[in-house]
């Protein structure tokens, strides 16, 4: 079966929607929604792990291990789709995309520090047991950052078992932050191409032009150092025709239980070149990138108080996986 776009019909004769099967034997293993007819004309949907494309049958095999075989004839639509992983095995996916500098382990925890560049980098991974009371963990936690001149933070999925506790220590959230996934075959159908006069540069380290542009605030060479860091990564440049930095960002790829991902990190538009859809350029630049790696999902991370971005990234595909929050006993920076 050659993927295909197929217009359903309403009982009223009217076209319903414009489906696509978007998968085919190379996504064996990989969670997927399948769309076929049953009885003939009845529609039905099948979620759930691709095992098998065989002789013209796809198995698919759902969350209580049950397998549906389908009639690759009777699918009418199927794409891959982000597989389940928590809250706290996310969190790893996203670490292994902003790598500290440094890190140390508390039982389950994980402390970081990178001289205060970004809450990710400089916050306690907060899953599981310290293996020590709570509060002898959070002044563990206290100390160890007291030695590199740094607040103590924690970096809790929301919610936590640990919630009521923390408050109770005066320990209080700071500011949240939304993590949201899209199988990468959907962002790329959802970005386009680049618009016309605007020309797209990929490379595997970043300039400090663009280093700049897309954390000003930032020391470079320590930014860099955490950019640079994942083994497989690409930094994207949008340039108008007079050469001019017009947009940029980068991802990264990173392993998971259930498969690879991509991602996306320093995403950027220069403010007179806004409103011109290069953000929504720079993300199909780097889905792309992810799907010619192998990577069929990709998450970023936004603040939840950023409306403007949260609301492109919605038109994009992108959905929310879960929120963290950061936690101190005292006042943090807006990063």
């Amino acid at each position: 079966m050659s993927s295909r776009d197929e217009q359903v019909r309403t009982a009223g004769g009217r076209p319903a929607a414009l489906l696509a099967v978007r998968i085919s034997p190379s996504d064996v293993g990989r969670r997927v929604t399948v769309r076929h007819r049953i009885d003939g004309s009845q529609l039905t949907d099948v979620v759930g792990v691709l095992r098998s494309w065989a002789d013209g049958v796809l198995r698919v095999e759902r969350r209580t291990g049950e397998v549906v075989a389908v009639a690759a004839r009777d699918v009418v639509a199927a794409k891959v789709v982000t597989p389940e992983l928590s809250a706290t095995a996310m969190q790893r996916v996203a670490q292994a995309g902003w790598p500290p500098f440094e890190t140390a382990s508390l039982g389950e925890w994980e402390l970081r520090a990178s001289g205060g560049l970004t809450g990710r980098a400089n916050s306690v991974r907060v899953v599981g047991d310290p293996g020590v009371p709570l509060e002898d963990a959070l002044a563990h936690v206290s100390a160890w950052y007291a030695e590199r001149s740094l607040p103590a933070i924690l970096q809790l999925p929301e919610p936590s078992l640990w919630d009521d506790d923390l408050e109770r220590l005066g320990w209080t959230p700071a500011r949240r932050t939304t993590l949201r996934t899209v199988p990468t075959a959907d962002l790329v159908a959802a970005c386009g191409p680049v618009p016309d006069g605007v020309g797209a540069e990929l490379s595997a380290d970043p300039s400090p032009e663009l280093l700049a542009l897309v954390e000003p605030s930032l020391d470079p060479e320590g930014l860099a150092r955490i950019l640079a860091a994942p083994a497989e990564r690409v930094f994207v440049a949008l340039r108008g025709t007079d050469g001019g930095l017009l947009a940029a960002g980068r991802a990264s790829t990173a392993s998971s239980p259930a498969g690879r991902w991509a991602g996306v990190t320093s995403v950027a538009v220069a403010e007179h070149a806004r409103r011109r859809g290069l953000g929504t350029a720079v993300m199909g630049e780097l889905g792309r990138w992810a799907a010619a790696v192998g990577a069929p999902s990709t998450y970023l991370q936004v603040m939840a108080a950023n409306e403007p971005a949260i609301a492109l990234y919605a038109r994009l595909g992108l959905v929310l996986h879960h929120t963290y929050v950061y936690r101190s006993p005292g006042p943090i920076s807006s990063r």
